[in-house]
């Protein structure tokens, strides 16, 4: 039986207009100078009180990559230098033992993500790291509930990543 593709030409050009490649919460435009760090802070600790439950996620972006892909629009740093992402995850500790202080140990968190960059320019101590890092300040979800990912290069994940 052969199939006879057929497009709606109305519907094509209604929806036919650029958009972000991707999309974040809040969006960029969202974003100004009236809302400030004890703004921030408020906000956490009203969800915190109102919904103590209320699940989390968060997002790591990894900024580094050995190469960059052609088809790639992050922010990025291309370089082989391994010593830069150290100091970076430094900083993300620091962050996160901010960010965790803020939040109740009842909020678990129900999603995380890893983008960049490529996360697996990180070497498995630099993973395991943050992972630790991150379940000193944060609950995580067991593996088989959470939803976590990352993005990888597949030229350089390993059985062991």
């Amino acid at each position: 039986m052969e199939q006879i593709l057929t497009f709606d030409m109305e519907l094509i050009r209604r929806y036919d207009k650029a958009g972000p490649r991707y999309t974040s919460y809040p969006t960029a435009v969202q974003f100004h100078d009236g809302f400030g760090p004890e703004e921030y802070k408020a906000v956490v600790a009203r969800t915190n009180q109102e919904d103590p439950l209320r699940p989390l996620s968060l997002y790591f972006h990894i900024p580094f990559c050995d190469t960059v892909c052609f088809y790639c629009g992050c922010n990025k740093i291309a370089t082989k230098d391994r010593s830069k992402s150290p100091p970076y995850l430094d900083r993300v500790a620091k962050e996160l033992e901010l960010q965790g202080a803020l939040f109740d140990r009842s909020r678990v968190v129900e999603q995380l993500h890893w983008g960049g960059g490529t996360p697996t320019f990180l070497n498995h101590d630099e993973i395991r790291r943050l992972m630790d890092t991150t379940r000193k300040h944060f609950t995580l979800r067991d593996d088989d509930e959470g939803e976590y990912s990352i993005e990888i290069d597949p030229r350089e994940a390993t059985p062991e990543t």
